[in-house]
């Protein structure tokens, strides 16, 4: 993962380059009690060079997202578990993004 990226956990804490051992931990603070009370619903990784984002919410909600271009809606996955949503995020980190485009988004995170 030669690509820069950097991840926020529930806190707005955002560790830079995080390895896969750290991804996976800050993942599984989703699992704990105080998941949804804390400052952020969501933990994210964010592609530094390509500006593009995955957030991950305890509900098993991933929201993909290029930040710079606010016209475009997210694409959404419901159910992922924390498994592959480390899959995902491994992804970004690396810049795979058409990879990642080839996944079946949804449009809408209630459909």
């Amino acid at each position: 993962m030669s690509e820069l990226y950097h991840t926020t956990d529930l806190d707005g804490i955002t560790e830079l380059k995080p390895d896969k051992q750290r991804l996976r931990e800050i993942l599984t603070t989703l699992d704990q009690g105080n998941a949804d009370s804390a400052s952020h619903p969501d933990v994210s990784l964010i592609n530094d060079e390509n500006g593009w984002s995955l957030s991950v919410f305890a509900s098993g909600v991933v929201a993909f997202e290029q930040l710079d271009q606010e016209e475009d809606a997210p694409f959404y996955m419901k159910d992922v578990s924390r498994d592959t949503a480390l899959g995902l995020w491994l992804n970004l980190a690396a810049g795979k993004i058409e990879t990642l485009l080839a996944l079946p988004w949804l449009k809408d995170p209630s459909s």
